[in-house]
């Protein structure tokens, strides 16, 4: 295959959002600009992934993946071909385990015994869990568009579009490229967006490649809503909470279950 000829398959085969989505590149990272400020690097805490100033704050729980439902189906199956989504809460509660705001995949997945029973998360909202999200969303903001920031170590980026040269939004611990479409745009990225706000940043969802849950910034009656609903497996959460490896002390009082990182 020739360099022309890999450019070709490479082009085809990687994300372009002008192509499969409403969602544009932007050049002027301006609309971006507010975030900084209002997160703490270094803090470890809610509020280094999401941002101050809100009345209101939620940890939504990206689920575990379980054994296949089967034809039948099976409580908690909500993927294609029956896979079975299971909840953190229903995972905390099968393996005797207390589900709370500060709760830990490894903490709530260890057996009576310790052990660990082997599942392991999803890494983003599911279908179920996004389409009871967004009508709450969109209740709560008089904007029908908004603003994504995308990690810009996704290796599925189609280059020709996400340039290394282009503008990106800089954190210090991560950069970012930034689009604008529909909210509803949100499920449409090959991967996750690791921030998520309509125009008048009436809320803001927040995630990292390294969490299996994202937080959510809102007023409190945007978050009252979405703590309302079984299927979105979200609890409230403080911008001064901690958001670290060893954080649940109530499933692991003497710190014995081994963390992953």
């Amino acid at each position: 295959m020739s360099r022309r000829e890999y450019e070709v398959w490479r082009d085809a085969h990687t994300w372009d959002p002008a192509r499969e989505t409403d969602l544009v590149v932007q050049a002027d990272l301006a609309p971006a600009a507010w975030l900084e400020p209002l997160l703490v690097p270094g803090s470890f805490e809610v509020r280094m992934t999401a941002p101050q100033g809100f009345d209101a704050y939620a940890r939504i729980f990206f689920p575990f993946v379980g054994a296949d439902a089967g034809p039948d189906g099976a409580d908690g199956a909500d993927g294609a071909d029956g896979q079975e989504f299971i909840t953190w809460r229903e995972l905390a509660r099968r393996n005797g385990r207390i589900a709370h705001a500060l709760m830990e995949q490894e903490t709530i997945a260890a057996g009576p015994d310790g052990g660990d029973a082997g599942e392991t998360c999803c890494g983003s909202l599911t279908a179920a869990q996004f389409g009871a999200l967004l009508p709450i969303l969109t209740r709560h903001t008089s904007s029908s568009e908004g603003w994504f920031l995308l990690w810009d170590g996704f290796g599925d980026l189609n280059e020709r579009v996400f340039s290394d040269a282009g503008p990106k939004v800089r954190h210090p611990t991560r950069s970012f490229y930034l689009l604008r479409g529909p909210l509803g745009a949100y499920d449409a990225f090959p991967d996750q967006p690791s921030y998520w706000w309509p125009d008048d940043r009436a809320w803001c969802v927040c995630t990292d490649v390294d969490f299996e849950w994202a937080y959510l910034a809102g007023a409190a009656a945007c978050i009252d809503d979405v703590l309302a609903v079984a299927a979105i497996d979200a609890f409230a959460t403080r911008p001064e909470n901690p958001a670290r490896s060893g954080m649940d002390v109530i499933n692991d009082p003497d710190a014995i279950v081994p963390r992953s990182g």
